[in-house]
């Protein structure tokens, strides 16, 4: 038998190509109160996005039969078929009006969940959007879709400490959503 050769290498022969991670898009479709207070917002999240993570499949459940001192195991159903900590990161920019544009889409959105200036909440149908998440090759074809449905923002976090020794530090703004499920679609 031959030592082994790069060129028995299935890898190599094959020309495989790695999966970059920054070679991703973000879609979110904001709730219709959100998308008809700022019209041109699914352009602009989708420009700012910085990181995504995907949903993580969750743990499957277990049972156990016993005979005298003996165990075997059984696959259950998962505790939670939702996803409970989906994450974007965004880019922290203002526009020409001094507006933090992606700071306001998602205080806003949050606002529906509970506004903290007046206590109003709204109803479920109201707070939820979707979070498509495309994860594609180096010449743009889609290899991964996660379409995360009945997304509902529920926390802000990036704007809570600056410094005056953050002198070249810029804020980003991270919003942490609730997901009912997921569709994943991959070759």
């Amino acid at each position: 038998m031959p030592l082994p050769h790069f060129t028995n290498v299935t890898s190599h022969v094959a020309k495989y190509d790695p999966i970059y991670k920054s070679l991703f898009e973000v879609d979110i479709i904001l709730p219709a109160p959100i998308s008809d207070l700022h019209p041109n917002a699914t352009n602009l999240l989708l420009e700012n996005t910085i990181s995504v993570n995907f949903p993580k499949y969750p743990k499957l459940g277990k049972a156990e039969q016993r005979f005298k001192y003996s165990t075997r195991l059984f696959t259950m159903l998962p505790d939670s078929t939702s996803f409970e900590d989906l994450s974007i990161k965004f880019n922290l920019n203002q526009n020409d009006q001094k507006q933090m544009f992606n700071f306001r889409m998602m205080k806003d959105w949050y606002d529906l969940g509970w506004n903290n200036e007046d206590g109003s909440v709204s109803y479920k149908k109201n707070m939820i959007g979707d979070v498509i998440i495309y994860l594609h090759d180096k010449e743009g074809e889609v290899i991964r879709r996660v379409t995360c449905h009945n997304a509902m923002l529920n926390e802000i976090s990036g704007l809570e400490e600056v410094a005056w020794s953050e002198t070249s530090a810029i804020l980003d703004l991270t919003a942490n959503f609730y997901v009912d499920y997921w569709e994943d679609f991959y070759y």
